[in-house]
């Protein structure tokens, strides 16, 4: 399992709902209307909160970053965990990114995917625990921020490390998963391999060109990932050096060497809206500072492994501390940063306070007078709480 958070969160709501919950109609009636109908997605469902509910809470958000979206991909199909499990893992989650807020003080909309790498002997696909969070905090109104990488990295993937030990879930850290590249830019390899099957001299040469004259900054990502593979599959990377020697061949700048775990460039063809050439961060094993090809030879990978799991209960338990802390620094965090915010005092239910007995005897004698007692005491109840609760209209 691996934790995704996405970049957008600026938009209106109904972007982020209908990615999750709705899909292109490709059997519409009109196939010449763009954009295409809407129409349920597939293999999707709600597992917890309110779509709605959340869809208006992000519309009314007054800051500039309204949401927060993200997954939890598995490689696990769907039907391989059972639904226990999935709540658990919510639940966990949960309490990682809202450490020490109450129920009340936040919204999450969950929604589950079944759709990745489904065929005829798979008619269930990968689970993705898809989440959507409306950036601000429910009972102050404040700006509720539930994932920052600086603040908040380290926390999380103890978390994902903890989860994946814990349900015996595919671990991405394991050395047999390291790929040479990573054709997603995300700080986690996704579960299914980058895959270069057939790629030969003509196909690298097809690449070579794309890589000069590319449209945008992911096909020119998957274009230079395919050659790296390639260069080293003939054996014409042995170090960094030979990474970025092949790197400059292909005609690209390097921007950026100071990362321990990818590398910058950019090409003097793909520009940003004020004419400078855009930068493209390339991330997998081959760029790594300590890239030795030596260290990719199948042997050497099978030890690595075998040292690797000897060590797993170790780093389970180092990890748990790390989360542990990790959650008390954060618990601290957003008790100074919502301090000012209150529950409203609870409703007297006692409404009568009077003995069972007398009121019985009562109500035989004058039946009404107690009856409109009862009636005032709960309009009473009813107008403090108005006064007391405080409003926050979503609508």
């Amino acid at each position: 399992m691996i934790v995704k958070f996405h970049d957008h969160g600026k938009g209106p709501a109904s972007g982020a709902t209908n990615y999750l919950l709705k899909e292109r109609d490709e059997s519409s009636d009109n196939p010449e209307s763009k954009p295409l109908p809407l129409k349920e997605r597939k293999h999707a469902r709600v597992l917890s909160g309110d779509p709605v509910l959340t869809e208006q809470l992000i519309n009314t958000t007054p800051y500039k970053q309204k949401y927060k979206s993200g997954v939890l991909s598995f490689e696990k199909r769907s039907d391989e965990l059972t639904e226990k499990q999935k709540f658990e893992i919510m639940k966990k989650f949960e309490e990682v990114i809202f450490c020490g807020l109450e129920r009340d003080q936040y919204d999450i909309l969950w929604i589950e995917h079944a759709d990745k790498d489904i065929d005829e002997a798979h008619p269930v696909g990968r689970l993705e625990l898809n989440f959507l969070i409306p950036g601000q905090e429910l009972r102050s109104g404040k700006r509720l921020q539930p994932f920052y990488a600086g603040a908040d990295l380290v926390r999380v993937d103890a978390f994902k490390d903890v989860v994946n030990y814990e349900y015996k879930l595919a671990d991405p850290n394991e050395p047999k998963r390291a790929r040479l590249t990573n054709s997603h830019s995300t700080n986690s390899a996704p579960p299914s391999a980058y895959i270069t099957k057939g790629y030969d001299r003509q196909a690298a040469k097809k690449d070579a060109e794309i890589i000069k004259n590319p449209p945008n900054r992911e096909v020119l990502r998957e274009a230079i990932n395919r050659r790296m593979e390639y260069d080293f599959n003939i054996e014409q990377i042995k170090s960094r050096e030979g990474v970025l020697l092949s790197l400059r061949r292909l005609g690209l700048k390097i921007e950026r060497l100071n990362s321990e775990n990818s590398i910058s460039v950019s090409c003097r063809n793909l520009k940003d809206k004020h004419g400078k050439p855009r930068h493209l961060r390339l991330e997998g094993d081959i760029y790594k500072k300590d890239f030795d090809a030596n260290k990719k030879q199948e042997h050497t990978i099978e030890a690595a492994q075998r040292a690797y799991v000897s060590r797993l209960p170790r780093e389970y338990e180092r990890n748990k501390r790390t989360l542990a802390k990790g959650i008390e620094i954060k618990e601290k965090y957003h008790a100074g940063l919502y301090k000012d915010v209150e529950l409203p005092e609870p409703l007297n239910l006692n409404v009568v306070d009077i003995p069972l007995e007398i009121i019985k005897e009562q109500l035989e004698r004058e039946p009404e007078p107690i009856q409109r007692q009862i009636e005032d005491a709960k309009l009473q109840n009813q107008d403090n709480y108005k006064n007391e609760a405080p409003s926050f209209n979503i609508f």
